[in-house]
């Protein structure tokens, strides 16, 4: 599962925070979890409905609120991520034992089921065209037709509808490709065209038409791996694909086998000339933004998989408006091993966008490699000024070496300095992440400390103080009572049971009894409460 310093480096130290409050609030809930995914629904201005899930060695994840439009990883998931993260059950499935059953049944009873199924369902009609077509191509691309349209537009429940019934159609396009490359992959660029048509149309906020999208994707460039065809008719297909896809789809680097030497220069063509639609520089109106995005994009993946550090460069520094650009343009030239240009371009980074942390890190980064340890040492501080979370502490410990002793002292001295609340616990989070318990324990109570990192604490210490775990739980539990609603009644029940469990009764009772008081009215929030025997 995704660790605090992963979940920062995703979100951000600001939606990572505000994602711990909202965890705290109880303001998000699961509706289906496992082992490597979820589905969540968080509170927010409105209802947004979020997913999360693991692709190979990666995570991928959406939510429907519009921090996340441009695939960033919100509060809402960062809440979802905790909640999930502490313990909630995956669901229990009994054996399932109908195909026992049917593998019993003799074929003429199964085919009437079948029959009767499909009459009754036209999904399931659809499937079973689909294997009926398998060995008839024409056949075949007049059923996917029918399995792939739709009318109007698709709102996020009939995308899910929608997805669900594609994954034969996959599975068939790829016995098609084994079977007859040529005819698999003209049934496979059938599919895409229809398929993105359907995926401009529709509310794909879980994803859902995506992955399958992608996958197809994939098998696309596969077909043309094993029936390329004309190299020069192929690479205008892929740019024409490219040009029509705002979801990154289309991957030069999974075509690039199937190109021969005309294609290759064909498609080199295709994106000089297009290069050559952008203006000197970047239009301050930001007419030319969204064109230009794409424009470039094509040109660094281009440039990547030909090798040509020319015209990486050239696409990279036509916007530098931003930190991130600068970071590209120091990461390509430590890619094709230019390492005083990757430094000069760190340097003017940082010189433009001295607040940027990614920046002094990939400048500290190119001084170490040019053996300038201090002035390394030097950029490492800064950017754990600018972001002091547990990635940049463990930067500045390995840089400061031996001297880290002093280093570590003047960190928490600088987070000591500081007076909102985030910092404070930030500063906890970092003792935590030190191993000094005894220090977070000694910072959290002499200020004032988000709940989240209170119960982090609390669950760290519990094995060894069991007195300062239940206080820490009860300052948790006294600002949820303050207001508290519906939804947070099932985690205050589970902070006063630790509390109970931790501490003598004295120490919490006469509190407790007077909150009862204050929401006796909140019958359901009594039959918790008293379902745990703490009333």
């Amino acid at each position: 599962m995704l660790s605090d310093e992963e979940l920062k480096r995703l979100a951000g130290a600001a939606a990572f925070s505000r994602g711990r409050g909202y965890y705290a609030d109880g303001r998000v809930r699961l509706l289906k979890s496992g082992k490597a995914q979820f589905e969540a629904e968080a509170q927010g201005n409105e209802t947004y409905r979020l997913w999360l899930k693991r692709d190979g060695k990666g995570w991928r994840w959406d939510c429907s609120c519009p921090a996340a439009d441009d695939g960033g990883f919100c509060k809402h998931l960062v809440a979802a991520v905790l909640l999930w993260r502490d313990g909630n059950p995956e669901p229990q499935t009994e054996q399932d034992d109908l195909l026992d059953y049917l593998r019993m049944q003799p074929a003429e009873r199964l085919a009437l089921w079948l029959k009767q199924l499909a009459d009754e369902d036209t999904d399931v009609e659809r499937r079973l065209r689909l294997f009926q077509a398998e060995s008839n191509p024409a056949l075949l691309k007049k059923t996917l037709g029918s399995v792939l349209g739709v009318r109007g537009f698709l709102d996020y429940r009939r995308s899910l509808d929608y997805a669900r019934r594609l994954g034969p159609v996959i599975a068939q396009l790829e016995t098609s490709l084994a079977s007859s490359p040529a005819a698999g992959r003209e049934l496979i660029e059938y599919a895409l065209r229809r398929l993105l048509k359907t995926y401009a149309n529709a509310d794909d906020s879980a994803g859902a038409i995506g992955e399958i999208l992608a996958d197809l994707a994939k098998l696309h460039g596969r077909a043309c791996a094993l029936a390329p065809g004309d190299g020069r008719d192929l690479a205008k297909q892929l740019y024409r694909l490219q040009t029509e896809d705002q979801w990154g789809l289309f991957s030069v680097a999974d075509y690039w086998p199937a190109l021969d030497g005309a294609g290759k220069a064909e498609y080199a063509r295709l994106i000089a000339a297009e290069l050559e639609k952008l203006p000197p520089k970047p239009d301050p109106d930001g007419r030319h933004d969204s064109d230009a995005f794409y424009i470039r994009r094509r040109a660094v993946d281009y440039a990547r998989v030909a090798r040509d550090f020319g015209l990486l460069l050239r696409a990279l520094q036509w916007d530098l408006s931003n930190g991130h650009a600068f970071i590209e343009l120091v990461e390509a030239c430590r890619e094709f091993k230019r390492e005083r240009e990757a430094l000069q371009w760190a340097e003017r980074g940082v010189k433009k966008f001295p607040n940027e942390a990614r920046l002094r890190d990939a400048l500290a980064g190119c001084l170490a490699d040019s053996g300038l340890k201090e002035e390394a040492l030097e950029q490492h501080w800064a950017a754990f000024a600018a972001e002091p979370d547990e990635k940049h502490w463990d930067a500045l410990k390995k840089a400061a070496a031996k001297h880290w002793p002093a280093w570590r002292t003047k960190a928490l001295e600088a987070l000591a300095g500081r007076r909102d609340s985030y910092e404070a616990g930030q500063r906890v989070h970092l003792l935590m992440h030190d191993g000094d318990l005894d220090g977070a324990l000694a910072e959290a109570r002499a200020r004032r400390i988000d709940p989240e990192t209170l119960v982090r604490l609390a669950r760290r210490i519990e094995s060894c103080d069991r007195k300062a775990a239940g206080e820490l739980y009860l300052r948790v539990a006294r600002s949820l009572a303050e207001h508290l609603d519906y939804k947070q009644y099932p985690l205050f029940t589970r902070y006063m049971q630790r509390i109970a469990r931790l501490l003598p009764e004295r120490e919490w009772r006469e509190w407790f009894d007077g909150s009862l008081v204050q929401h006796r009215r909140k019958t359901r929030l009594m039959e918790l409460l008293k379902g745990k025997g703490l009333i």
